[in-house]
Order: C-alpha cells, then sequence, then structure tokens
C-alpha cells in the first residue's frame, strides 16, 4: 500500500513536451521525464470548490456530511431538523451520498414496530479514500478531455471565439513560443 505521504509532482518529456502526474521518475518517449517546479497558475480548491466541480457535492450535502459526522447515527427526521431542510430533499441528497460510499444506510427495527433507516458516516481514513479514488478517476478523464481537444477547438479557444470561455482562462504552454517570443497555436 502506498503511503499518504507521497509526494507528486508533474514531469515533461523532453522529446515530444507532454506531461505527466507521478510520485517517482517517469518515462516518455522511451527517455526519463524532467520534474518541473512551474506549473500554470491556478486558484487553489477550497473545499467547497473541489466537492463541487469533482464531486458534483451541494452546500447542502457538505453540511449534511459534517452533521453526519457529528453523531454515530441519525434518521433522516432528525437530520431534516439539523440541517433546517425538507425531509425529501435530505432523503435525495443521503440517496447521493451513500451512492458515492461516504455515507452508509442501515435499517433498523423501532421497539414499538416499524422500520426506520438511519445512517451513519464512514470512518474519516474511508472517507478520505473514496475522496482520493474519485479526485484520481476524475483526473485522469479530465486528462483524456485535453488530449481530445481539436485543433479546430483549441484554436476557437485561444481566439475567444467560444461563449461560454473568456480570454483570460486560456492557458498556453510557455515553452510554445516562435523565435520571436509570440505564442505559436
Amino acid at each position: 500500500m502506498v503511503s499518504s505521504d507521497v509526494e507528486l509532482a508533474v514531469y515533461r518529456c523532453e522529446s515530444c513536451g507532454d506531461y505527466q502526474l507521478g510520485s517517482a521518475a517517469m518515462t516518455c518517449c522511451d527517455e526519463s521525464m524532467t520534474e518541473i517546479d512551474d506549473t500554470v497558475p491556478i486558484e487553489t480548491p477550497d473545499e467547497k470548490r473541489l466537492m463541487r466541480t469533482v464531486f458534483g457535492i451541494s452546500e447542502t450535502e457538505l453540511e449534511i456530511c459534517r452533521c453526519l459526522m457529528a453523531e454515530p447515527e441519525i434518521t433522516v427526521n432528525e437530520l431534516a431538523s439539523m440541517v433546517d431542510r425538507d425531509r425529501s430533499v435530505v432523503t435525495r441528497h443521503l440517496t447521493d451520498l451513500v451512492e458515492f460510499g461516504i455515507v452508509e444506510k442501515q435499517s433498523r427495527v423501532l421497539s414499538d414496530g416499524g422500520r426506520v433507516n438511519v445512517y451513519s458516516h464512514r470512518s474519516v481514513d474511508a472517507v478520505r479514500r473514496q475522496f482520493k479514488l474519485g479526485l484520481y478517476t476524475w483526473m485522469i478523464e479530465a486528462v483524456d478531455v485535453i488530449d481530445d481537444l481539436s485543433e479546430e477547438k483549441v484554436s476557437l479557444l485561444v481566439q475567444g471565439d467560444d461563449p461560454e470561455t473568456e480570454r483570460s482562462q486560456i492557458i498556453v504552454d510557455r515553452d510554445d513560443t516562435d523565435d520571436s517570443g509570440r505564442d505559436q497555436v
């Protein structure tokens, strides 16, 4: 098992210019890749942005998770009261969190008859592992999306013809310049 203290780094292939993320010396084009120190400036993700962007977890679901972490187990009615939301809304969010694998659902028999579903959090380590797995899976899919960008799509992005993309959002590799220092596309 790999330690969670492993430092990941970005590596660049000197032959083709491709980048890879890894925890040890990487190879590409049958050569060792070079670890790079310079990175693209990005906004460091906070908890809310990361959960929303990568996992599709809303602020309400984060609030539900926090309440669940404070209790050994809880019913939908108790949780709905704690987060001041309708029972149906809480049930829907709990279903999503159970499917994602960070919340567990069990049925309990009531002493006066009937059944009730109770929800509990998984261990902190199990939740972290689930989030890491989800993030790594998301990263692989995101890299595939980038690799599938056609020359035409990149050209539209750089030209700013895509109404959903502002010119300031376009990232151009600093090594893709011609002798005059201008960016090549």
